[in-house]
């Protein structure tokens, strides 16, 4: 049967109206859920620091995607750990900082973006933020990589526990050198990935287990003395802790290594002699509590020093 012409308009204008009420209605529903911001794992500062205005002070910061559906969190701290090489704060276009509120977007008014806040605050005390612990060293991953669909691209990255009293730098190192070669994505039980966090987590309550940073730009420079040279960076103890006859009380630590040894390298040994509180290492490892000195056995130059940060 054919309609009348008038009634074919009415038809149509009255479908056309359903389908914008329809395309509102979705339309508002996607956006809302779009916009909706992720909280992602703690971001470590090593130094002082400022992008353009925005002054940075050493320490861990909680970052904010203002839109999970347009940044992950692995994105977000790429950007600011390059954002962090703009000390003059000429970034890299169409990217602006506002500094009032500390919030990094690709073009103003943008909900493509991320916030950052100095975590915890001063002092010594048990704030939610000092149970996280950046791992000594790096990981690197010599080649572009994927754990099913998540890509690994190659560089160095940064392993941060998320509980260090539940887990070891050690460990997860370990496992991230298996999970790579779990290339269907498919993790041994119970671990788990978070894509959007880029975190490995020992169930879905995202409490035990650790994430991943890629580190950008090029190593620091270390400080040459002499024979020896003086790590860039600090190591943390984040307790009072001791290796055999040598005291370690928390806090930070300056690194001094031999001609023959690398800075990465010393902070991992570091961390890994740390959980041999009777002082025993493993051969050819030696310990000189006095002298705070630890050296290999057969191999001159290598050995590195710790001494208290003031």
């Amino acid at each position: 049967m054919t309609l009348p012409s008038k009634h074919l308009k009415l038809s149509v204008v009255f479908l056309s109206a359903l389908g914008v009420l329809a395309a509102m209605l979705l339309g508002g529903g996607v956006r809302q859920a779009e916009a909706a911001p992720v909280n992602c794992p703690t971001f470590r500062v090593l130094h002082n620091d400022r992008i353009g205005e925005l002054n940075l002070p050493k320490g861990n910061y909680n970052v904010t995607v203002l839109n999970g559906a347009r940044l992950s969190c692995t994105q977000s701290s790429a950007l600011f750990a390059r954002f962090l090489q703009d000390w003059n704060g000429v970034l890299p276009k169409p990217w602006v900082l506002n500094v009032r509120t500390a919030t990094f977007t690709r073009g103003r008014n943008s909900d493509t973006g991320f916030e950052v806040r100095k975590a915890g605050g001063g002092g010594g005390g048990g704030g939610g933020d000092q149970t996280r612990m950046s791992c000594p060293g790096y990981f690197t991953v010599v080649h572009n990589d994927s754990i099913g669909s998540f890509k690994v691209p190659r560089g160095r990255y940064r392993l941060t526990l998320l509980s260090p009293r539940m887990i070891s730098c050690t460990t997860a190192f370990n496992r991230f050198r298996e999970f790579l070669y779990d290339y269907d994505g498919v993790l041994p039980r119970p671990w788990v990935l978070d894509q959007q966090k880029a975190a490995f987590t020992l169930g879905r309550n995202g409490k035990v287990g650790f994430n991943i940073n890629q580190v950008y730009g090029p190593s620091p420079k270390p400080t040459p003395s002499g024979k020896a040279v003086r790590c860039p960076a600090t190591f943390t103890v984040l307790n009072n802790d001791r290796i055999g006859a040598l005291r370690l009380p928390k806090g930070p630590y300056y690194v001094t290594v031999g001609r023959n040894l690398k800075c990465p390298a010393s902070s991992v040994l570091f961390g890994q002699f740390l959980e041999r509180t009777d002082g025993n290492l493993p051969r050819p490892w030696k310990l000189n509590a006095s002298a705070a000195t630890f050296s290999k056995a057969g191999g001159p130059g290598v050995w590195f020093r710790v001494q208290k940060a003031n």
